[in-house]
C-alpha cells in the first residue's frame, strides 16, 4: 500500500514536470521566434533532443545498440518523428509566432480528438458518450479561440483569413495525434522508450535537414543570436517534458497522469501572465475560459481512451 502511495505520488510529480516542461517549449518558443527564425528554433530544439538523450541510452543499454532495434519498430518510431517531431513543432512554432503562445496552446491541446479519430479509425476503438462530450468541449473551446484570433488580428481579417491561421495549429495537432499510434507500434515491436524516442528526434532531424535543402533555407545557425538562447531552453525543456511523461505512464495510472498532462494550455496562460511582456502575448478572460474548457474536453477524451 505504501509503494502504491509513493507510485502515485511520483506519477503526480512526474506528470506535473512533463506539463511545465511542454509549457514552457511555448513560452520559450514565443520569445525566441520574437527576433529569430522559425526553421533555426526547430533545428536547434531538435539538436537538444538528440544531445539529452542520447548519453543516457548509451550508459543504461549495453552494446550492440542495434540489439534494441527492429526494421518495423525504426519505421513505427521514425514515422512518429516526422509526425510529431518535424512537422508538428514546424508548424506549432509558426503559429506560436503567428498568434502566440496562449492562443496556440489550446488548438495545440486538441490533438487527443484527433488521436480518438485515428484510433477509431485505424484501431477500430469505439466512440463513447464520454468521448463525444469531450469532443464537444474540444470544439467549444476552439470557437472561442478563434474568436479570440480574430479580435487580436484586427477586424480587416476575414472569417476565411482566421480560419486560415488556425488551419496551422489544427494540422499541428493532428500530427501529435496521430503520433502515439506510431510509438505504441515501436513499444510494440520491442523497442524500449528512451531508444524510440531517440530515433524519433533522429529521423526528424533528418527529415527537417532534408526539408531545408529542398526549399533552399538550410544555412549556419546564428549560435550567438539572442533567439538561440530561448530555442535551447525550449529545447531542455522539451526534452524534461518528453522524458517525465513516459516515466510518469510507466509508473502512475493513466488516471493520474493524463488530467495533469491536459494542464498545458492552462500553465501557458499563466505563465505568459507573469513572465512574457504584453507586447508577445494578449492574455484576455475569453482566452482563460477556452483553455479551461479544451482542458476539461481533453482530459475526458484522454480518460476515456
Amino acid at each position: 500500500m505504501v509503494l502504491e502511495v509513493s507510485d502515485s505520488l511520483l506519477g503526480v510529480l512526474l506528470a506535473s514536470v512533463a506539463a511545465a516542461g511542454f509549457a514552457g517549449q511555448f513560452l520559450f518558443a514565443r520569445l525566441g521566434t520574437e527576433t529569430g527564425e522559425v526553421t533555426d528554433g526547430v533545428l536547434v530544439v531538435l539538436g537538444c533532443n538528440i544531445a539529452l538523450l542520447t548519453p543516457p541510452v548509451l550508459v543504461l543499454y549495453s552494446p550492440p545498440y542495434v540489439d534494441l532495434f527492429t526494421p518495423y519498430s525504426v519505421a513505427s518510431f521514425g514515422a512518429a518523428g516526422l509526425a510529431g517531431m518535424f512537422v508538428a513543432r514546424l508548424l506549432t512554432f509558426k503559429s506560436i509566432q503567428e498568434i502566440g503562445a496562449n492562443l496556440t496552446s489550446p488548438v495545440i491541446a486538441s490533438n487527443v480528438f484527433f488521436a480518438t479519430v485515428f484510433a477509431v479509425v485505424f484501431l477500430e476503438e469505439r466512440l463513447t458518450a464520454v468521448h463525444f462530450a469531450g469532443i464537444v468541449l474540444i470544439v467549444a473551446g476552439i470557437a472561442v479561440v478563434s474568436w479570440e484570433t480574430a479580435a487580436a488580428t484586427g477586424p480587416e481579417q476575414s472569417i476565411r483569413e482566421t480560419g486560415a491561421t488556425l488551419v496551422v495549429p489544427l494540422v499541428a495537432a493532428a500530427c501529435i495525434g496521430i503520433e502515439p499510434i506510431f510509438i505504441s507500434m515501436g513499444l510494440a515491436a520491442g523497442t524500449p522508450t528512451l531508444p524510440g524516442i531517440v530515433v524519433m528526434a533522429g529521423v526528424a532531424t533528418i527529415g527537417f535537414v532534408g526539408y531545408l535543402r529542398l526549399t533552399d533555407s538550410l544555412r549556419r545557425i546564428p549560435i550567438r543570436a539572442a533567439s538561440t538562447g530561448w530555442f535551447v531552453a525550449g529545447g531542455v525543456s522539451t526534452t524534461v517534458g518528453f522524458v517525465a511523461y513516459f516515466a510518469a505512464l510507466e509508473i502512475a495510472p493513466v488516471v493520474v497522469v493524463m488530467p495533469l498532462l491536459q494542464l498545458t494550455p492552462l500553465l501557458v496562460v499563466v505563465l505568459s501572465v507573469l513572465f512574457l511582456p504584453r507586447r508577445l502575448e494578449r492574455v484576455t478572460w475569453p482566452v482563460v475560459v477556452a483553455a479551461l474548457v479544451v482542458v476539461v474536453g481533453a482530459t475526458l477524451v484522454s480518460l476515456s481512451g
